[in-house]
């Protein structure tokens, strides 16, 4: 979907995480292997700690596929995501 509203052109991505399940393994290698795919980078704005525990998890034995950063307001997360224009 993201793929044909961008015309197929990867662009940065901002999220904001809420407390929700860690996802199980199968949704975290997909999303692991799509994320290069789609994205150049990824803002995550949560409250203090709750992103670096997904990412945590998410990307326990990798590197992230893909720039990433946890912010705790989305202007300083925004600002960061230009550069990925």
């Amino acid at each position: 979907m993201v793929r044909g509203i961008t015309d197929n052109k990867k662009v940065p991505l901002l999220i904001y995480l809420s407390n929700s399940p860690i996802p199980d393994k199968e949704t975290r290698k997909f999303s692991t292997e799509q994320l290069p795919k789609v994205y150049t980078a990824m803002a995550m704005v949560s409250k203090p700690g709750l992103a670096a525990l997904i990412m945590n998890v998410l990307f326990k034995f990798r590197t992230p596929p893909i720039p990433m950063r946890d912010f705790a307001d989305d202007k300083e997360a925004k600002e960061w995501l230009k550069q990925f224009l």
